[in-house]
C-alpha cells in the first residue's frame, strides 16, 4: 500500500491526518481515514527503526560502562513506548467500525 491519499492531502488536510491517527478520533472525511490508514504502517516503521537504533547505542554504552549509558537506555524505552503507542494507532486504524 501506497502514500497516495496521503500524497494528495493538502498541509491541512495532513495535519487532519496525523491528529486522526494518532487520537483515534472521528475524522472529517473518507479521504482522512484513508489517508491515516496509509500513514499507519510507515509510522510504525519508522519508530520501530528509530528504537532499534537506540538500543544498539545503548547496547554498545553500557559494555563500555559509558556514563551516558543511563541517558542512552532511558531514550530506548521512551522509544519502545512510542513504537506501542504507534502499533495501538494502527491498529485502531485498521479495526472495522460498525
Amino acid at each position: 500500500m501506497g502514500l497516495t491519499a496521503y500524497r494528495s492531502c493538502t498541509f491541512t488536510e495532513k495535519r487532519a491526518v496525523l491528529r486522526t491517527f494518532w487520537s483515534h478520533h472521528a475524522a472529517e472525511s473518507a479521504k482522512i481515514t484513508q489517508a491515516a490508514r496509509e500513514y499507519g504502517p510507515y509510522a510504525f516503521g519508522m519508530v520501530a527503526v528509530i528504537c532499534v537504533e537506540l538500543a544498539l547505542i545503548a547496547a554498545a554504552l553500557v559494555a563500555i560502562g559509558s556514563a551516558w549509558a543511563w541517558l542512552a537506555v532511558a531514550a530506548t524505552v521512551l522509544a519502545g513506548v512510542s513504537t506501542w503507542r504507534a502499533r495501538v494507532c494502527q491498529r485502531a486504524m485498521v479495526r472495522p467500525t460498525n
